[in-house]
């Protein structure tokens, strides 16, 4: 795993950053949270990263707090093969 340099970082950038990759907001949230709009998040984060020392080929996982919503399917409902 890769070590990011997050002094570089603005105030707002370094929230925005801790908000998405620490506790894993989506990006509507964190827009939400600052006040401002869903682009502006992005670009945040774009530009967080670059002064991070991120390279555009490292991927950074997002934490994720919810798992995905899964359907029972009733065995009478599934085709015999």
């Amino acid at each position: 795993m890769m070590t990011m340099d997050l002094k570089n970082l603005s105030p707002k950038q370094r929230e925005v950053w801790v908000m998405r990759y620490r506790y894993g907001w989506r990006l509507k949230k964190i827009a939400i949270e600052m006040g401002t709009s869903f682009q502006a998040v992005s670009a945040m984060l774009s530009r967080a990263q670059r002064r991070a020392g991120a390279t555009e080929h490292h991927r950074i996982s997002v934490i994720r707090t919810r798992g995905r919503r899964v359907w029972a399917r009733s065995l009478s409902k599934v085709p015999n093969c």
